[in-house]
């Protein structure tokens, strides 16, 4: 078993928060953005911008990987700190947010936090251009909302945003604002592009009779050895617990989230995959449930599952390997 979410008079309290603000270091633009986003009962006197959704914040520090570091390193560069963004958070990527902090007068820690996601972000919407808003393209497309991430905020873009801030029960304007930028980097989206715990998503799986393994009996998320469901996507366990369902076969998943896998937008650290161990009834269910497709570098043939004209699932058969590599999009 699986062991191992008229122009009105400013008031007091947002002038309190402007004054905090400003002091703390932020730019106008952050000023406005986080005055706008703020209300009277979530105000104190001393906080940063962003105060209510500070919470929300995830934590992104060295060692990390993924699409928010991406994000922290897009930023970074579009704050004049240049960096490759590779997803992997190393030494020069820890190097520059040491130096952004300091130039923030936050504390130089390295470790991108609430306090120091609030002075990084920044507004984009339609028109802008740049690392940002390739940022604010790839986070949409980890939550489940496709767009091309060429840093061209156009009315692609725009239309993305604004569904996502709907599914979110955000103002859906477009604009890309603090509120937005936390629920980007936090996880969610609608049509599952939601992130689970590894916790929540072992309960589900779980449920519905569906294990796991690993080789090294654990579910550590940066040991390649272990079977990781941290930050897996909602549509990617829905889609596992489908195919339990449909083909009533014996389901046990060898492959999640953890290191080691092929990196890209579509990947197992992002929530988009998992291996499934490859038996004869889950192969047979496959074939006759999907197309053959294409040959992968790597040898492997790809079976597809099309939907209105778009790719809902590739199952990549990973024969040498004794499993299924299947992708949910």
């Amino acid at each position: 078993m699986l062991t191992t979410t008229r122009k009105p008079r400013r008031s007091l309290a947002a002038s309190v928060f402007l004054a905090s603000a400003l002091a703390a270091g932020l730019t106008a633009t952050d000023v406005t953005t986080a005055a706008a986003t703020a209300s009277p009962g979530t105000v104190r006197t001393g906080s940063t911008a962003g105060v209510a959704v500070q919470a929300s914040w995830p934590t992104v520090k060295s060692g990390q990987r993924g699409v928010d570091v991406a994000t922290v390193q897009l930023l970074l560069t579009a704050r004049g700190y240049t960096l490759t963004a590779d997803g992997v958070f190393g030494s020069g990527t820890a190097a520059k947010v040491k130096a952004f902090q300091r130039a923030k007068h936050l504390t130089a820690d390295g470790i991108v936090g609430p306090n120091t996601w609030t002075k990084l972000v920044m507004t984009v919407k339609s028109g802008s251009k740049g690392p940002s808003v390739k940022a604010v393209q790839r986070q949409l497309t980890d939550n489940g909302y496709a767009v091309t991430a060429d840093g061209v905020f156009g009315s692609g873009t725009a239309a993305k945003v604004k569904a996502f801030q709907k599914a979110k029960h955000l103002t859906a304007n477009g604009i890309v604002d603090v509120n937005t930028w936390a629920a980007l980097v936090r996880g969610g989206g609608a049509g599952g592009g939601g992130k689970l715990s590894d916790a929540q998503a072992a309960a589900r799986l779980r449920a519905a009779g569906i294990t796991r393994s690993s080789s090294g009996n654990c579910t550590n998320r940066y040991n390649k050895n272990c079977t990781s469901l941290q930050d897996i996507r909602v549509r990617t366990v829905d889609g596992v617990i489908a195919l339990k369902k449909k083909s009533r076969c014996r389901i046990v998943i060898t492959g999640g989230t953890e290191v080691g896998h092929a990196g890209g937008t579509y990947s197992h650290w992002n929530g988009y995959k998992v291996d499934v161990a490859r038996t004869s009834c889950v192969t047979n269910y496959i074939h006759a449930h999907s197309s053959k497709h294409h040959k992968r570098g790597d040898g492997a043939w790809v079976w597809r599952v099309t939907s209105g004209g778009k790719t809902v699932i590739d199952y990549a058969d990973e024969y040498w390997a004794n499993h299924w590599d299947i992708t949910y999009y």
